[in-house]
């Protein structure tokens, strides 16, 4: 009677395991080229925000959806939150699965790019407090899978002057 049991259980221990990118941790992540966010300012202190080239990574079975929107919070060298603000996306978020001979493959994806960038208010204001090294952007994503549900996820990127 035991041994069935161990191995019910044990095939149950493995297909939890093949689903944790999933149901255990985020299946989306939101990945900037270049990892910081930041801006350039000239002799005269026209501030001029250096726009990153952005991409949704999917993971291995995650639905497919849209990234639909954004909050961020600036937060100084304290952990004080210094600004906070909100942005709209489109992207279409590729399901990580696809049908190949009538089997399914759970695969890592990635989005179509897109640009994101910091707040030229938020740059404007580091740069007034002297750019001190350690200000972060906080943000939120919310995305929209394809059965309807909202998920957000927050990452945060470094605030860096000059940002080339």
């Amino acid at each position: 009677m035991k041994e069935p049991r161990l191995f019910v259980g044990l095939l149950l221990v493995l297909a939890l395991s093949a689903c944790s990118d999933v149901f255990f941790q985020q299946p989306y992540r939101v990945v900037l080229e270049p990892a910081q966010v930041g801006y350039e300012a000239d002799d005269q202190g026209k501030v001029t925000v250096v726009k990153n080239s952005a991409f949704v990574q999917v993971s291995p079975g995650a639905p497919g959806g849209h990234l639909e929107r954004y909050t961020y919070v600036v937060v100084d060298d304290s952990g004080n939150e210094v600004l906070l603000g909100s942005g709209s996306v489109k992207v279409e978020i590729p399901a990580g699965r696809e049908e190949v001979g009538g089997q399914t493959n759970y695969i890592s994806k990635k989005s179509d790019p897109f640009t994101f960038g910091l707040d030229g208010v938020a740059a404007e204001e580091h740069l007034r407090r002297g750019a001190p090294v350690n200000w972060r952007m906080r943000i939120t994503w919310y995305a929209r899978t394809s059965n309807g549900t909202e998920v957000g996820w927050v990452q945060e990127h470094q605030i860096k002057y000059p940002l080339r």
